[in-house]
């Protein structure tokens, strides 16, 4: 029943396009702007509650639809898909175009619980997805599939618009704060319904419903709506939660070399982790140097095992090799030659020749050999630590950065009590998952997102085919 006198209680669609929020009696159904929304009365019963509107919820509830069925999505925030909309730095890293064994393998040792979803639904399957949507895709380096027009926008707007033509009702401004259920029956969702004016009044409503798809993301960008209250909403039905912590995140470093650096991005480099004097792990391609330490996909990729070192304690050093296609021999010839035939120039212009300018000051500073030093005056052993500085240009971690600046959640609700063919729970029968609030997370590259649209059409699909 819906309590606090509020049988016909307000719920609230934000305009995705537009920004605006738009109130009625009555739920308004998103589509295209000024378009003429229906009006359906607010009920207290439904087949199926979606919580979160991100791209797992939405999949999931797309992929719920029947004719006959009542299917609600609840969601906290203002306006619907707000992570989905600046991902990709606003042009949306969709999928990848990895070959599958590849692609599971991104997501470290519970990948495999991935396996049968990303079977059955997977990169090629969610590009002919948005292409009937009518959204294109271009492949960029690295196999990554952006936006054709490189706006995120378009791709949560022909979900909601999905969603509006399937009449499936979407509520913002609706965070569930609790879910109950007696050992037989229907869910009962306690969800506090905010006043979008601004202020601080809300109504407090229940709402039952036959099965639940938990999709309300991790805790990665809370100002998006992901501050972690779904694995609350897990535990409180029996889930165990592993251990959170940031992952693709930016590191701190020892010393104000990257400050200095700052806005420098390198491509083309190989950045390792190092630890007890042993390589850890490793990537090649991007990074970027910011004013506490160290960004960009590589670092972004690599953060994971950092992290997980850090919170044991443990001493971590990046080694960044600024010319991975040449060995240390190679290297040194490329000096000898260049001594050679410039010898007479500055060292300083030999810098500026292997390096971005922004690093030639720090180069010669760390090297302690002054720029206008001619070349045929350096010596072998300037030579030598130049060599090593450019194989091993060294960073020491002293930490990462929070939630609030990390891609994506690392820990979340246990994979052993999910079925990975239906993504229902294994202890609550007709309580789904969907997305980051499960214990998966990878690499950068658009393979977390095909994840949270892969559960979630999974999620919405079994929804269909099984019985309470």
């Amino acid at each position: 029943m819906v309590k606090s006198g509020c049988k016909n209680a307000k719920l609230f669609f934000a305009e995705p396009l537009l920004g605006k929020v738009i109130s009625s009696p009555f739920l308004c159904i998103p589509g295209n702007i000024f378009r003429k929304f229906e009006q359906i009365m607010f009920q207290d019963e439904y087949d199926i509650a979606v919580i979160g509107a991100g791209p797992a919820g939405l999949m999931a509830a797309i992929e719920s639809h029947e004719s006959s069925r009542k299917i609600l999505i609840l969601e906290k925030m203002h306006n619907p898909a707000l992570k989905l909309r600046i991902s990709g730095k606003g042009r949306c890293n969709i999928t990848n175009d990895a070959e599958l064994k590849d692609f599971i393998s991104h997501f470290g040792k519970n990948g495999r619980f991935l396996k049968y979803a990303f079977s059955e639904f997977c990169n090629t399957d969610l590009l002919k997805y948005f292409k009937k949507l009518g959204v294109q895709f271009k492949l960029e380096r690295g196999g990554r599939y952006f936006t054709q027009n490189d706006n995120a926008m378009n791709v949560a707007k022909a979900l909601l618009d999905k969603a509006r033509s399937l009449k499936i009702l979407l509520s913002t401004n609706s965070e569930v704060m609790g879910i109950t259920r007696p050992s037989k029956g229907k869910f009962t969702l306690t969800v506090n319904k905010k006043n979008p004016a601004g202020n601080r009044n809300t109504q407090r409503i229940q709402i039952n419903t036959d099965k639940i798809v938990l999709a309300t993301g991790g805790k990665s960008y809370p100002r998006t709506g992901s501050s972690g209250g779904g694995y609350k909403l897990s535990s409180q039905l029996g889930h165990t939660i592993t251990p959170l912590s940031p992952s693709l995140v930016p590191v701190e470093t020892r010393g104000d070399s990257a400050k200095r650096l700052q806005g420098l991005s390198l491509k083309h480099v190989k950045a390792e982790v190092w630890c007890k004097n042993k390589k850890v792990d490793e990537r090649f391609g991007e990074m970027l140097f910011t004013d506490s330490g160290l960004s960009g996909p590589i670092i972004l990729s690599l953060s994971k095992t950092i992290v997980n070192l850090i919170n044991d304690k443990q001493k971590v050093v990046i080694s960044i090799d600024l010319k991975p296609a040449l060995d240390h021999k190679r290297v040194d010839q490329r000096l000898l030659r260049e001594i050679d035939e410039h010898s007479k120039q500055g060292f300083k212009r030999l810098l500026g020749r292997l390096l971005p300018a922004k690093l030639v000051p720090l180069f010669a500073e760390k090297l302690n050999i002054p720029e206008e030093k001619r070349l045929n005056q350096i010596t072998s052993e300037e030579r030598k630590r130049l060599k090593l500085l450019l194989k091993d240009f060294q960073f020491e971690v002293t930490g990462y950065r929070s939630f609030d600046n990390a891609i994506v959640t690392c820990g979340g609700v246990c994979i052993k009590e999910i079925d990975p063919q239906t993504m229902e729970s294994r202890l609550v029968k007709g309580l789904y998952f969907a997305g980051e609030l499960i214990d998966i997370d990878a690499d950068t590259g658009g393979f977390n997102l095909q994840a949270a649209f892969s559960t979630g059409w999974i999620a919405g699909r079994a929804t269909r085919f099984s019985s309470q």
